[in-house]
């Protein structure tokens, strides 16, 4: 393989995947014919359930939020199964006096895919409502994700979890990949089908649940196992969650690479039933949305690399590595204000970039190595286990 080969290889994925993917979904998305609006107002009954890990923080303005929220109360419920926890939660949710609100206690600690499990165990809802601990609903974000389950059609409804304070609109605190993955699921909603869900908010039928092995990553798996049943996967843009960001590139880069190793896990077993059954919707999708995804950080190495055996050319390889080094320039300011605990600014987007392709790659050899993380510490007040 030459080095110029190599260079429009590794360009040509990086572009598809971060721009003509979505692209590619716009445009089917207008081709789709739009049926008439097939939900209006639906409310049905509930259960919202919460894997607790140490959460003492935040868990007490999950339940008030969660209980204040404009939806018919006594079609709503509240189920937060503590793993473990060595804090004050289990106290905490215990003495909240709203009878809607249940504790179920995991000892010993069995992860996260064993407390859902335990959750639905006990729920009495038609809806699987799955949060996490520090995201806090919107006003009106349960009935917005519980209308497209007036549609026999739909099995799973994912929200979307932002960033940021509740006390202003979620779409002021929205950041640049929020507002571009949801307009991803957007379009992936249109043809019936989502890569993955939010973890921070999206529901699921009851009667399509199925027991999560410890390490299955339950936010990817579900819209699978709904497709598999003939079912849809849709987006409700207006159901969100707002919490804190992350702390810093550490700590995001630990978290990507835990949900990258089980991602990778999953989908290696998962893959071959949608091929099986012919749904090469789901499965262009998930190679599109997750596994070339993960394949940036060697497809910018490759870039670079094959870009500086091309310098000698001159030409448009000159004006690529120039950018390259403008780039990656970017990176490191972020990288050095971010090592100094200060605001990264504008440089917050490419210094995040690299962090999440790099954790991606040490996502891919965690998982080549068997390691795939059942469960979870709260990283800065949260626990987000969400697709990458």
């Amino acid at each position: 393989m030459t080095a110029a080969l190599a260079f429009w290889l590794a360009a040509a994925l990086l572009a598809y995947v971060w721009v003509g993917y979505p692209l590619l979904l716009r445009l089917l998305r207008a081709r789709h014919q739009p049926e008439s609006e097939p939900y209006g107002e639906t409310t049905p009954r509930l259960s919202v359930i919460v894997a607790a890990y140490n959460e003492a923080g935040c868990i007490r303005a999950k339940l008030d939020g969660t209980l204040a929220q404009r939806y018919p109360a006594q079609r709503l419920e509240v189920l937060v199964v503590s793993d473990g926890s060595t804090d004050s939660t289990d106290a905490i949710v215990r003495a909240h006096p709203d009878r809607r609100v249940r504790l179920l206690r995991q000892e010993p600690r069995a992860g996260k895919s064993a407390a859902l499990n335990r959750g639905v165990a006990a729920a009495r809802g038609d809806v699987l409502v799955f949060t996490d601990a520090n995201a806090l609903f919107g006003p009106d974000s349960l009935a917005a994700l519980a209308a497209p389950f007036a549609d026999p059609l739909v099995g799973v409804v994912s929200g979307q979890g932002l960033y940021g304070s509740v006390d202003v609109d979620a779409r002021v605190v929205a950041g640049a990949y929020a507002r571009y993955e949801a307009a991803i699921k957007v379009g992936e909603s249109a043809l019936g089908f989502l890569a993955s869900t939010d973890g921070a908010i999206y529901g699921m039928r009851r009667s399509l649940y199925a027991d999560l092995q410890p390490n299955e990553v339950n936010d990817l798996l579900h819209p699978i196992q709904a497709i598999l049943a003939g079912a849809q996967s849709r987006f409700a843009p207006d159901a969100y969650t707002v919490e804190p960001p992350s702390t810093g590139g550490r700590q995001e880069f630990r978290r990507h690479v835990r949900i990258v190793a089980q991602g990778m896990h999953l989908l290696r077993r998962w893959l071959p039933a949608l091929v099986a059954r012919r749904q090469w919707r789901a499965v262009g999708m998930l190679l599109s949305h997750r596994l070339l995804r993960w394949a940036t950080a060697p497809a910018l190495l490759t870039l670079l690399m094959a870009n500086v055996f091309l310098l000698e050319r001159g030409g448009v390889y000159t004006v690529t590595l120039a950018g390259q080094a403008l780039f990656y320039t970017l990176v490191l300011a972020g990288g050095l204000a971010d090592r100094a605990g200060r605001g990264l600014g504008s440089l917050a987007v490419p210094y995040y970039f690299c962090v999440v392709a790099a954790a991606q790659m040490g996502g891919l050899v965690r998982f080549l190595r068997g390691g795939a993380q059942a469960v979870w510490s709260p990283t800065g007040g949260t626990v987000r286990e969400r697709a990458a």
